[in-house]
């Protein structure tokens, strides 16, 4: 009969380990835990679907420069890409926010709270996993950035226009050597 209410006494476990003695202050504080913060996931929410709004108008510039054949001649549109490169990292922090902040108190929906779920890690192991990950991405973003400032001329295909021209100037010297 009041299985359906047990979620909501576990919440109690927070505040008093005999639940059924609770007093009418532990009770509010239970319920106030039910409510997320609300102005951090109004702006988590925004952040995250603007990023997203910014990757898609990137792609649709790119795609539109490109079928133009002139991105090369558009220096706004590849500094808008450059600085795009946190976009989806911040949009998948943000909606990783949005929906772990979001369904709080609960790890199972209305039967199991988070803080009876939370990690046995050590505040040393969740530090040393952020720390690494924050390295990884740091080390990634230095490879992009600086593969993006040497271009794809670094390539050496021979498709750009100052490649043939020293091709063809690397011909005459050659030519005259012999």
């Amino acid at each position: 009969e009041n299985q359906k209410d047990l979620g909501y006494g576990l919440l109690l476990k927070k505040y008093t380990d005999k639940v059924t003695d609770a007093s009418e202050d532990q009770i509010k504080a239970a319920t106030k835990d039910t409510i997320p913060n609300v102005t951090a996931l109004f702006f988590s929410f925004r952040a995250m679907v603007a990023s997203g709004f910014l990757m898609l108008l990137l792609f649709i510039l790119a795609t539109y420069a490109v079928a133009k054949r002139n991105a090369e001649n558009k220096p706004w549109l590849l500094k808008f890409a450059l600085f795009a490169l946190p976009l989806p990292w911040i949009a998948a922090q943000t909606g990783w926010y949005v929906a772990e902040g979001g369904r709080q108190p609960w790890t199972i929906g209305e039967v199991l709270p988070t803080h009876l779920s939370a990690s046995s890690l050590s505040t040393g192991d969740v530090w040393g996993s952020i720390i690494a990950l924050a390295a990884f991405y740091t080390v990634l973003m230095y490879l992009m950035i600086k593969f993006s400032r040497l271009g794809p001329s670094s390539l050496h295909t021979g498709k750009y226009h100052f490649e043939k021209l020293e091709a063809e100037q690397q011909k005459q010297v050659e030519g005259a050597q012999s």
